[in-house]
């Protein structure tokens, strides 16, 4: 069924006089497009953090959601990713929107086209059997009023809504999804404007191969595609990055798009960066100081140094350094021939251990801290030489420490534990009153109500004891006739 969707979306230009065998996308997705799309969109159920059960007309049912941040601060991002299961197919022209409103009822963002899936696979494209999963990434403005923000997703086709059928909803068919404290307190550095953030959730049974096909990989998201260093605008070709974490390694993995494969070295530490390869920059605490260039070719050779400040020492750093670290590297294609190539995947596991030197050292981080970390690709070409970036420098040089991205380590097993969001429409407490809480939704019955099922159930009791021992069939005796077995049944209930 994914095949089919993603060959669908390949067609164009396919209609003649109305007639289209395929139609769902008018514009053709590029390679990088195509294996994005894949993550996204499967034919098992997928597993969300915290479960919902919202129907939008038996259609689409919003299961659950992931989180990954328990609070939410102004001026901080946040990462929700939307869990969609598709019962029956909708007509071409459906998309989704997300609002989130502040502590007065007041919209205050329209999220509706965030995040990759949205302008790749909208609504209207879905398959049935399909499980959707819908990550975005959100910031909270700084003028946020309230100790709350709430969700608030629906389908919209021009002038139309699909109805919500079940589950919480404000009455105008948005269903209300989420409710997010937004007072301090979520741990964590401030998030830095200006750069891009990405949040690494923490993983777990990783085999360093360069296939990137175990679950926690799936499960950690792309860093957008990689721009122009110098403006910021569209890279050359498609590149894009993930990371994850445990207690002992950084792990980052690179996609790279590349039709020309290059790359003639074959030493550690050769100067890799003059042909194809991928590079990291990582400065642990943010400060410009103490920190840590590695690169790996298609050819899985690795060049590492390390800086005391941008660019010191002179020409290259302290090449001496050698990360611990395992690479592997998958390739599409050829290295150093004419022939056309598709690109590679580069797979990394960096120990924590390799960052605790120069001044001052680094440890492994805990959930929620922040680290700036910069991802490039250099790609070489039969004439010079191109490359692209994670946050563009924007000057001629990629040591610009203060321009690195910020990757925020986040473990989803914690966030479950303390999560306080009740996740069901309902009013979420201050965090302060929920601190160490586990909620557990409560039906409140009122007194009268309980008194009429207690004589109810009383009642019944005393009808069974009635009954004639004969009207119940005894082990070993024929199964009584639907006469007779219809009344034992009404008495029993009446």
């Amino acid at each position: 069924m994914l095949e089919t969707t993603l060959r669908c979306l390949l067609v164009t230009g396919l209609m003649v006089g109305g007639l289209a065998g395929c139609v769902e996308k008018e514009e053709g997705l590029t390679r990088a497009e195509r294996e994005q799309l894949r993550q996204y969109v499967s034919e098992s159920a997928t597993s969300p953090e915290h479960e919902l059960d919202i129907s939008f007309e038996d259609k689409i049912e919003l299961v659950g959601y992931d989180l990954s941040d328990e609070s939410w601060a102004p001026g901080r991002t946040i990462t929700v990713t939307w869990h969609w299961k598709v019962s029956r197919a909708l007509e071409d022209g459906w998309n989704l929107f997300t609002h989130v409103a502040d502590g007065t009822g007041a919209n205050r963002l329209n999220e509706d086209g965030t995040g990759p899936l949205r302008g790749l696979y909208p609504p209207g494209q879905w398959k049935a059997g399909e499980f959707i999963t819908d990550p975005q990434e959100i910031t909270l403005p700084e003028d946020w009023n309230g100790d709350q923000a709430v969700f608030y997703l629906g389908f919209w086709n021009g002038p139309h809504r699909l109805r919500v059928t079940r589950g919480a909803n404000d009455g105008d068919n948005r269903a209300r999804a989420l409710t997010v404290p937004t007072r301090e307190g979520g741990g964590g550095q401030e998030r830095v404007p200006g750069v891009p953030n990405l949040n690494a959730p923490r993983g777990a049974e990783l085999n360093i191969d360069g296939r990137l096909d175990e679950a926690a990989w799936a499960q950690a998201p792309w860093t957008s595609l990689f721009v122009n260093t110098m403006n910021g605008g569209r890279g050359a070709f498609d590149a894009r990055a993930k990371v994850l974490w445990d207690d002992e390694n950084l792990y980052v993995a690179f996609e790279v798009q590349d039709d020309f494969l290059v790359s003639r070295f074959d030493a550690r530490d050769d100067h890799l960066w003059e042909q194809d390869a991928v590079e990291i920059m990582i400065d642990p605490d943010g400060d410009g100081r103490n920190y840590f260039e590695l690169q790996v070719s298609p050819r899985n050779q690795v060049f590492d140094t390390r800086y005391d400040s941008r660019r010191v020492p002179q020409p290259i750093g302290h090449a001496d350094w050698n990360a611990e670290i395992e690479t592997a590297v998958q390739v599409d294609g050829t290295v150093n021939d004419t022939s056309e190539d598709e690109g590679y995947t580069v797979e990394t596991a960096i120990a924590w251990s390799s960052f605790a030197t120069g001044t001052p050292p680094a440890s492994a981080p805990s959930a929620n801290d922040d680290w700036r970390i910069n991802f490039y690709v250099m790609d070489s070409q039969l004439e010079g030489q191109r490359a692209v970036g994670w946050s563009p420098p924007r000057v001629g040089d990629f040591h610009v420490p203060n321009r690195f991205g910020q990757v925020r380590f986040h473990d989803p097993s914690a966030a479950r534990a303390a999560a306080p969001s009740a996740g069901q429409g309902g009013q979420a407490a201050a965090p302060s009153a929920m601190a160490g809480q586990v909620l557990r939704p409560q039906l409140r019955i009122p007194a009268a109500v309980r008194q009429q099922l207690a004589n109810r159930q009383e009642g019944v009791r005393d009808q069974a004891a009635a009954l004639d021992r004969a009207d119940r069939p005894q082990r070993g005796d024929a199964i009584p006739d639907e006469a007779r077995a219809a009344a034992a049944a009404s008495a029993m209930m009446n």
